[in-house]
């Protein structure tokens, strides 16, 4: 099921046309056990199950064909005995499915999974004129009582722009257009990009992947291994040099893991980058009508972007300043499902990262308590946004997806027409709806909050921020 699909939602997909229709209706007695989780003993009288057998019954007298008799005309003895088993099956699942869904909206609850049924593993020998009894156990969504989300107080760190900030921001667009350039009789030197032939051999045969020609590497990059760097460091074209690559034990390739290889290379160039002058022309090459032009803006976007960043800080202690005022119950079988994903996901990284396994195994027990109070804060985020929204009767109208395809296109230029047939595709207008929706609902707190504006420092912000993802 999707997130915020229930078990109603299933059933009436399943098939179920309308509200089925009882003989007579069952008896539910409901049982709360806390954290979301109910337990519901069911009794459905007999002349339902009387009922759906003898239906069944008749549908399979016109259509069943059995050998030696015509359609139509099999004893219902005949029919009894060879599909009872069937008919007692589907009689029951039908009226099972039919006593939850009258279950879930005479209660009014919004299951999360199908239930668990206990009592039913005999029915097959329980007479047809017994009560069906059985029990269901399942979770609801999440519940929430937010505490108050009005006045709230607010920090939001607010980024002043300053001019080294630009410059730097300039010098990183100088080093996109950088160059590289020939030099004739020069040294190499970090930064270069060194133009060479190599070949590795472990055990006096080449490898895969341990040779190549041309091959334009930047010195200082750190993509190779610090015994290919510096024997590469002080070189001129032409040289032919020599090293030793001892790989370590753990490396990715197992045939090389912890042999050593021995590299020739030979130097067949060796170019410099230069920048290019900070001109007029520089800044109209960016598509920009002057090198003030380009200070301007890049001043703009940054402490547009800065802002950006302060406000959506703002945001996310604005939703943490709810929950803490808020009491929640959350279904366990939810919070150790989206804990296990963030504990999945933390092991990727630190993988990826390289972090030897034995360090993850010490760490597990943090990892996994670090995953399930990640998992209880997203899950009660999400939850009180969603209740802040349906409380203030919160809507999303089709001039909010206006709204949002115009964003689209200043964002990437997409034609207007082409994001709002995006927007339109049945899967994107339900995930969009959803983020707007949201989006609406933290506008509303941070609108009614008492908002404090903090200047920051570049490294200030960016500490707040590495924080507020942690």
């Amino acid at each position: 099921m999707s997130e915020n699909e229930t078990t109603e939602d299933v059933a009436v997909a399943d098939g179920a046309e309308g509200e089925f229709e009882f003989a007579d209706d069952p008896t539910f007695e409901v049982d709360y056990k806390g954290d979301c989780a109910y337990e519901v003993k069911v009794a459905i009288p007999a002349s339902n199950t009387l009922k759906q057998s003898e239906e069944m019954y008749e549908e399979l007298q016109g259509d069943a064909e059995i050998p030696g008799f015509r359609r139509g005309k099999a004893p219902r003895k005949l029919l009894e005995r060879k599909f009872g088993k069937a008919v007692r099956g589907e009689a029951t699942e039908k009226l099972v499915s039919a006593a939850f869904r009258k279950l879930i909206k005479s209660e009014d609850l919004q299951p999360i999974n199908y239930p668990d049924i206990d009592g039913l593993e005999d029915v097959h020998d329980t007479p047809l004129d017994a009560a069906l009894e059985f029990t269901l156990k399942f979770e609801v969504a999440p519940r929430v009582e937010l505490g108050n989300y009005k006045g709230i107080k607010v920090e939001r760190p607010v980024l002043e722009i300053e001019d080294k900030q630009v410059d730097e921001a300039i010098e990183n667009m100088r080093e996109r257009f950088a160059a590289y350039e020939t030099v004739d009789d020069a040294k190499a030197q970090d930064e270069d990009q060194v133009v060479i032939d190599f070949t590795g051999v472990v055990d006096g045969e080449e490898f895969a992947g341990g040779s190549a020609e041309n091959y334009p590497y930047v010195l200082g990059s750190g993509r190779f291994f610090k015994e290919f760097e510096e024997a590469l460091k002080g070189a001129k074209t032409g040289a032919e040099l020599t090293c030793d690559v001892p790989f370590p034990e753990d490396y990715s390739s197992v045939d090389l893991a912890g042999k050593t290889a021995t590299f020739t290379i030979k130097v067949n160039e060796i170019k410099r980058k230069t920048l290019p002058e900070l001109t007029d022309d520089f800044a109209k090459d960016g598509g920009f009508e002057s090198l003030a032009d380009l200070k301007e803006k890049v001043s703009k976007d940054l402490q547009q972007g800065a802002s950006q960043q302060g406000q959506q800080l703002a945001e996310k202690r604005a939703v943490e300043a709810v929950v803490a005022v808020s009491s929640f119950e959350l279904p366990k079988s939810m919070v150790e499902s989206s804990a296990d994903e963030y504990y999945k996901q933390e092991l990727r990284r630190l993988l990826e990262l390289r972090v030897p396994p034995e360090e993850i195994d010490k760490r597990n027990e943090d990892i996994r308590k670090d995953a399930k109070e990640h998992a209880i804060r997203e899950i009660k985020a999400y939850v009180a946004v969603n209740e802040i929204g349906v409380a203030e009767g919160i809507t999303v109208v089709e001039a909010d997806f206006e709204k949002e395809a115009n964003a689209i296109v200043e964002r990437t230029g997409m034609d207007v027409d082409i994001a709002h047939r995006f927007l339109d595709e049945d899967d994107k207008r339900s995930e969009y709806e959803t983020r707007i929706y949201r989006q609406k609902a933290v506008a509303f707190v941070m609108d009614n909050a008492k908002v404090t504006d903090k200047v920051v420092t570049q490294e200030e912000l960016y500490k707040e921020d590495e924080e507020a993802d942690a």
